[in-house]
């Protein structure tokens, strides 16, 4: 048994070789949430456009860790499911930002929604391969996934500034834990090389 789960952890070390990616995602979230907090009121207006450059980038780096990692880790369903949402999001944001004005509050709370179903299931992972961390990156996942529902519950009644606000703390939430998933994704690629 102790071979198996060697095997394992070294054809994982192998498939997650594109951690980088996730941490570029996350620090291109991060910047997108200070930019909504920096300039709000031009921040609603670019916001379809900027969140739909991110989800198209997201979703690329998802489709990569995704396909490239095998059947190893539970998250890479997920990261292919997610990288396919986030690209065809990505693209209608860009390509209709009138109707992406609207619809932001719906979008971005969905997305929110089942990311933080990914970022909680990756937490699972790391507990499985017994590496630090996972409590805090489920912990933030359920962060994500309260502030998704409170944009949810209401995305047309509260108002601009509530979306901007919550848009804002998503983001670099979100930005966060990529750039603690990159690190994990790292470690695992280094402790089994």
């Amino acid at each position: 048994m102790k071979r198996h789960f060697e095997n394992l952890t070294n054809k994982v070390a192998r498939a997650v070789k594109h951690w980088w990616l996730m941490l570029i995602a996350g620090l291109l979230s991060i910047t997108l949430g200070i930019v909504v907090f920096v300039f709000p009121l031009q921040s609603y207006v670019t916001l379809a456009i900027l969140f739909g450059v991110l989800m198209l980038l997201v979703g690329a780096a998802q489709l990569i860790v995704g396909v490239t990692s095998g059947n190893y880790i539970a998250m890479r369903g997920y990261a292919i499911v997610g990288g396919i949402m986030d690209l065809i999001l990505g693209i209608f944001l860009c390509v209709y930002p009138g109707i992406s004005l609207v619809a932001i509050p719906i979008i971005l709370g969905l997305w929110m929604l089942y990311n933080s179903f990914v970022i909680i299931a990756f937490g699972g992972d790391l507990e499985t391969f017994r590496l630090g961390g996972s409590g805090l990156v489920i912990a933030g996942g359920v962060l994500l996934l309260l502030l998704s529902i409170i944009v949810l519950l209401n995305p047309f009644s509260a108002g601009m500034a509530t979306v901007i606000v919550f848009a804002g703390i998503g983001l670099i939430v979100f930005g966060f834990l990529l750039l603690a998933l990159a690190m994990k994704l790292r470690d695992i690629h280094r402790s089994y090389e």
